[in-house]
Order: structure tokens, then C-alpha cells, then sequence
């Protein structure tokens, strides 16, 4: 059984659990560096993000963090608008339908609060990410993506 919360309070046991799902989302050999518990009490205190997480049971008496989804909200003077951002499944529990169940999660958040439009981007080669995207219901959108690197 998942069970899918939203955490508001960052605990040591958590981010075990959360950065081992970090080092599952890169494509390259290198894996993003793992959150310090400073960086992961910032990050929970910002009031327009939402960490919203998939947990499993893993034995009789211990349950860990299986899947994580992070939905913000940004109010722009066309209206509120959310994105989705880094949802990531532990590979065990991958095709378990927990990405959908996050997503539905983050979907419904977006319409409580009202925002215009829930948008998220995924890399062409997730081809998995990209039908679950498509299936749900988010459309392709053609545009240009661009990004201005400020470290390099």
C-alpha cells in the first residue's frame, strides 16, 4: 500500500530517502548533489512549494519514501500558475502507478488553489514520464525552452 502526503517538516530519516531518489534522476553519469538537511528545511519553508511524497511499506514495521513530486505556484499578472518539477520513483517501484498517483495529487492542488494551468517539462527520452504526461491528459506544448546558465 503508497500512501501520498505532503511534507511541511523535514526530518533526518526523510532525506535518507529523498536523496536516494536524487541520485536516480539524472540521464548522465553524474548525479545531482544530495540535499544537506539545511537546504531541505529552505526548501520546506517556502510557502508556494509543495513536496508531495509517495510512501511504501518496505517491511512489517518500516515504511520509506518511494516517490517525490515537487508542485509550486507562482502568481504572474496574467494569474496563479503551478509547475511541476522533479518527480522521481524509486526504480523498485516504478510502473506501481505512483507517478500517477503523485501527479494526481499535484493536479489537484493546482485546481484548489486555482491556478490557470499546471505545466511541467521532461526530457524527450524519458519516454515513460512522457506517456504517463500524455495519458493523463497534459498536452504538448510547442515552444522554445531556453535557459541562461548563471555558474558554469
Amino acid at each position: 500500500m503508497v500512501k501520498i502526503k505532503i511534507i511541511k517538516k523535514a526530518k533526518e530519516r526523510e532525506l535518507v530517502d529523498i536523496n536516494n531518489l536524487i541520485s536516480q534522476m539524472s540521464l548522465t553519469k553524474v548525479s545531482p548533489k544530495h540535499i544537506t538537511m539545511t537546504e531541505y528545511k529552505e526548501m520546506l519553508n517556502q510557502e508556494h512549494l509543495f513536496f508531495i511524497v509517495a510512501v511504501g511499506k518496505v517491511s512489517k514495521n518500516q515504511e520509506k519514501i518511494i516517490g517525490v513530486l515537487s508542485v509550486y505556484f507562482v502568481k504572474i499578472p496574467t494569474g496563479l500558475i503551478a509547475w511541476s518539477e522533479d518527480l522521481v520513483i524509486d526504480k523498485p517501484y516504478r510502473k506501481w502507478g505512483v507517478g500517477r498517483l503523485l501527479m494526481e495529487v499535484g493536479i489537484k492542488l493546482a485546481h484548489q488553489k486555482r491556478a490557470r494551468h499546471l505545466s511541467l517539462r521532461t526530457n524527450p527520452v524519458r519516454e515513460e514520464a512522457n506517456k504517463l504526461y500524455q495519458a493523463m491528459g497534459f498536452n504538448l506544448v510547442e515552444t522554445n525552452f531556453y535557459r541562461f546558465n548563471l555558474f558554469k
